[in-house]
């Protein structure tokens, strides 16, 4: 992704408006949490924003090589004092393992896998010690361009005890949450469920590595050893691969 990345730095623009409008509906819209966990971080351009504002903030990542940028710039700017390590947490993987804090919010402006997330009972548990999520439903879990998609989604995160609470419309962002008083009733169905269904995360993750390999053996190899300079090369590697699956372009 460094093209990419280097790109946008000569346009003198780091973050994508998505994020600078996600974060300013948590700092002037929506309720203040405690803590807040930025769902496919990416290399966490929005976490690091959060953060800076002195809000505590989880950065998850299932991409191990992004997840390594992220602990390389969480280290360039703590040493630059413009993000406190003290209120930073990385998490690799889709969601966080446990919650230190409530009430929690979650921000995902961009959480495309085209996996059967909703299936997956660890992913669902993870999703339930949420208290809040910020979200674009047409980018969640997979691309939903149809409104039945979007309100399968709706109701799919009803399931899991969240109500739709507010739209915004300019910013393609719904804000759920769970009732008031509902705190009591997440946990109690938290402990429900088997502690072994945390092992499904591997398994998801292992699904996620099979898929690449297959897309692999169809990108034809580069004609020649090179430096990773053209499409063909850039594509051979894992990890660009990983970084960009999923994405719209």
């Amino acid at each position: 992704m460094f093209s990419h990345y280097a790109a946008l730095v000569r346009g003198g623009a780091i973050l994508r408006i998505d994020e600078i409008q996600a974060f300013k509906l948590v700092r002037e819209a929506l309720p203040l949490y405690a803590g807040y966990a930025v769902l496919r971080a990416g290399l966490g351009e929005l976490a690091f924003l959060i953060n800076g504002a002195g809000l505590p903030v989880t950065a998850c990542e299932p991409n191990a090589a992004r997840v390594e940028a992220l602990k390389a710039g969480l280290g360039q700017l703590v040493t630059s004092k413009m993000v406190d390590g003290k209120i930073f947490t990385i998490a690799p993987g889709f969601l966080p393992d446990r919650v230190d804090v409530r009430p929690l919010l979650g921000v995902a402006t961009d959480f495309v896998f085209d996996l059967p997330l909703e299936q997956d009972q660890a992913f669902c548990r993870g999703l339930r010690q949420f208290d809040g999520l910020l979200i674009n439903p047409r980018l969640f879990i997979r691309l939903r361009e149809q409104p039945s998609e979007q309100r399968a989604l709706t109701a799919f995160l009803q399931s899991l005890g969240f109500a739709e609470a507010r739209k915004f419309p300019i910013e393609q962002m719904v804000y759920f949450a769970r009732p008031p008083g509902d705190q009591d009733q997440a946990s109690k169905a938290l402990a429900t469920i088997s502690v072994d269904a945390t092992s499904q995360g591997s398994t998801m993750d292992s699904e996620f590595d099979a898929m690449v390999e297959r897309v692999m053996a169809l990108v034809p190899p580069a004609p020649s050893p090179g430096t990773g300079t053209t499409w063909i090369e850039r594509r051979v590697r894992k990890f660009d691969l990983r970084s960009t699956f999923g994405n719209d372009e």
